[in-house]
């Protein structure tokens, strides 16, 4: 009886142990982000303050602005729209560079990560990267 009763505490012990390395590998595949990668936008239009529903459904007034990106491979371009309340310290300009996360599987869908001014050029590079020394 004492014998069972070890076994089955063993084997309880074993499954834990499985199921927690099986939710700790499906968690870096997430983070890896297989079907997401990111690339340089340009804000093209910006529009208000409108007064009408947020993404979520709530009643404000905001602005909406829409950013123009290519993909990594040179397709594009293809547009992503983001509301933001007027009352936001994240407002954008007409001609901003912004990071455009999207998903490389389709249908497409974008989002913008924000605003940049250091990345030298928008969609995919034209020549390969010189090597450093």
């Amino acid at each position: 009886m004492l014998t069972f009763i070890v076994l089955g505490g063993f084997g309880l012990v074993l499954l834990v142990a499985a199921c927690i390395v099986a939710d700790v590998t499906a968690g870096a595949r997430r983070r890896r982000g297989d079907g997401e990668e990111k690339t340089a936008g340009r804000v093209v239009r910006v529009r208000g303050p409108v007064r009408g529903q947020l993404d979520g459904g709530v009643p404000a007034e905001y602005v909406e602005i829409t950013v123009e990106y290519y993909t990594r491979r040179g397709e594009g371009p293809f547009e992503v729209h983001r509301r933001l309340p007027v009352a936001s310290r994240n407002l954008y300009a007409l001609d901003d560079r912004v990071i455009v996360s999207y998903d490389v599987r389709s249908p497409r869908q974008a989002r913008i990560a924000g605003r940049v001014s250091h990345w030298p050029q928008l969609g995919p590079s034209s020549s390969p990267p010189v090597p450093l020394p």
